[in-house]
Formats: structure tokens, sequence, C-alpha cells
């Protein structure tokens, strides 16, 4: 479905990401926590926006979750995603509901995709070279 070889990819050093690229190159999923209230957080940022502290830590979590909303698309708009429709999704994190992360839902026939249904998360390599591990969600074996 998707020329993973040919996604174009994003600028893996960026300070603020590199703890989340280091992690899905290891299959593992994961965001920052503030170390002073202990608020997670998605996407990174330098500030905790609950209490302004610039301590923080990165935290594995498990990628399961549950569709929050989403959108088929239906027109080619970037290289490496030219077959379509295909659906991107925002997904709630089971282990930290305050945490939505986006990303492609795959296995499942976009016309019976719901609002609501249980995602479990897994890690491809997409790139020209394969640089980079991204997050693709699937229907959870258990169902919705």
């Amino acid at each position: 479905m998707f020329e993973l070889d040919q996604i174009q990819v994003p600028d893996l050093t960026d300070p603020n990401f590199i703890p989340f690229w280091e992690g899905t190159r290891e299959h593992q999923l994961r965001i920052q926590k503030c170390c002073d209230c202990q608020m997670h957080r998605w996407p990174p940022r330098i500030t905790c926006r609950s209490c302004h502290s610039t301590e923080v830590e990165w935290v594995s979590v498990e990628p399961k979750g549950t569709l929050f909303t989403y959108t088929i698309v239906g027109r080619p708009t970037a290289k490496g995603f030219s077959s379509v429709p295909y659906t991107v999704g925002f997904v709630t994190l089971d282990a930290v509901s305050n945490v939505r992360i986006i990303g492609n839902v795959v296995d499942v026939d976009p016309s019976v995709i719901r609002i609501g249904m249980a995602l479990e998360g897994h890690f491809v390599t997409a790139g020209p070279n394969g640089e980079m591990t991204l997050i693709h969600w699937s229907p959870a074996e258990n169902g919705a």
C-alpha cells in the first residue's frame, strides 16, 4: 500500500524528537513526561504546558489505544503515499489518555473504520535508506 522507501524523511536530528526516533528504531513508543508535575505530553516541547518546567524525561508506553478521529485520504498528496485510499488516524493512548499519536491505520478496509475502535501500534522501517521507523496502527486482536 505504501512505498515506504519513498517516504520523505523529516529532520531526524531535531533535538526535540531525537528520543522519539531512537525509540521507534528500537520498536518502542516514547513520549515526554514532566519530571515536576508528571504530565505526559505529545508532541514534544521544551517546557511543560501545565507547570512550565523544563525538566523532562522520555518514557516508553504501550503502543495501544483507541481511534479518536481519522481521515481517509483519497488523492495522492506526498511521495510514498500514492496508493489511495488510505487512512490517517489520531490514536488516544490507553496508558496515557491525554496523549494522542498520529499514524496510518492499516490492515483494515477504510469502510469499516470507526471512532473508538481498539488499535495496536507496530513499527515499520521507512525512508530511501531505511533511516527512520514509523508507527502504524492496526485493529487490536481483541476488537473494539
